[in-house]
């Protein structure tokens, strides 16, 4: 969603459109330290450069057309400064969409907020993961890309299949009660998967509420995170960052996983990291 006037072209993409040759500056700002992946993505069309907030007075953020960052308000007033009225700021995954936008206003500046709330997409990416964990696709990808097909090439990906595991049967647990964790619950299921989940705010309020999320009625509600720990063979954690949540994996709680066959994929949804407005860790015990 677009807040703020409309301006006009910047000098950058003023030059860019006169011929110049210069590609238009795109910034990320209090993010994205490793831009590689829009570099690449936009290579050819604009530069892409990580300026940290402690480098503000090289000037690379008011000579960008555009402008990514985490959230407006949150931004140090000495970088809010920086930034001009006819650059094109994406807001990533921002915790106070109504803050921002009121200091975009109160600014002058044009702010798009870019939805993080992907949730078909964010369970499509966790089954994907577990998927290549369970029948090894990442070694066996691996393995082929940096090898020719000669003879005994078969006999040499069969140590790398050991280990293997069908879905049907494991048990899949879900800490973090959101949309992206059902639509999770929703396709393990279909891989005729058990799923147990649990809701890290239930432990901290001890309270018994009616759930704005309602999971499929085959997935059951675990009481504490070390039995859905104990009982699950693959785990995947959709919770907000919050001080509750800081170290909810530590390592107490990791001596009751099953050693040896759980298989972890983490969703921390992060309030002050984008894109892809989640980070993804991912390993195996």
């Amino acid at each position: 969603m677009l807040h703020g006037p409309a301006h006009s072209a910047s000098p950058a993409m003023a030059a860019a459109a006169a011929g110049g040759g210069l590609q238009p500056l795109v910034v990320t700002l209090n993010c994205l330290e490793d831009p590689s992946l829009e570099q690449d993505a936009l290579s050819g069309a604009a530069a892409v450069e990580h300026a940290p907030l402690s480098a503000l007075s090289a000037g690379r953020v008011e000579a960008a057309a555009a402008v990514l960052l985490p959230s407006l308000a949150f931004l140090p007033r000495a970088a809010q400064r920086r930034l001009r009225p006819w650059q094109l700021l994406l807001c990533l995954g921002s915790p106070d969409r109504a803050a921002d936008t009121a200091a975009a206003a109160e600014l002058g500046l044009r702010l798009v907020h870019v939805d993080a709330n992907r949730a078909d997409e964010v369970a499509d990416t966790v089954m994907a993961l577990f998927l290549g964990l369970l029948r090894r696709t990442h070694l066996l990808s691996r393995h082929a890309s940096s090898s020719s097909p000669t003879a005994g090439w078969l006999g040499s990906v069969q140590p790398l299949c050991r280990g293997m595991r069908r879905c049907r049967g494991l048990v899949l647990g879900i800490v973090g009660v959101n949309a992206a964790a059902r639509c999770l619950a929703t396709r393990s299921l279909a891989f005729r998967m058990s799923v147990l989940y649990f809701d890290p705010l239930y432990e901290v309020t001890g309270k018994v509420k009616r759930p704005s999320i309602v999971f499929p009625s085959a997935a059951r509600r675990m009481d504490t995170l070390n039995d859905l720990l104990a009982a699950s063979d693959l785990v995947s954690l959709h919770c907000a960052l919050t001080n509750d949540t800081t170290h909810i994996l530590n390592a107490e709680r990791l001596q009751h996983i099953k050693p040896g066959k759980t298989c972890f994929t983490c969703f921390l949804l992060f309030s002050v990291l984008a894109p892809p407005f989640f980070s993804i860790f991912m390993f195996m015990l």
